[in-house]
């Protein structure tokens, strides 16, 4: 996976990343990130609305990263 400086960055800090894989909205979270989720945290499939949601969440992250980035 290739991804550019922004994105490298915004992974170095540990902050989700939204990425589409052929056609799958994706996040991407560092390792050691996702181990510290809650165990009970329920991993079964998320419902159509879950995934907008975060994706929503992931978009206004990356936006507000790249207003303050000018």
């Amino acid at each position: 996976m290739i991804l550019n400086k922004e994105q490298q960055r915004a992974v170095a800090k540990g902050e989700p990343v939204a990425l589409n894989v052929a056609g799958t909205e994706c996040v991407l979270v560092r390792r050691d990130i996702y181990l510290r989720m809650d165990p009970d945290y329920d991993r079964g499939p998320w419902t159509v609305e879950e995934m907008n949601l975060l994706a929503d969440e992931a978009n206004e992250m990356i936006s507000r990263r790249e207003s303050h980035e000018d």
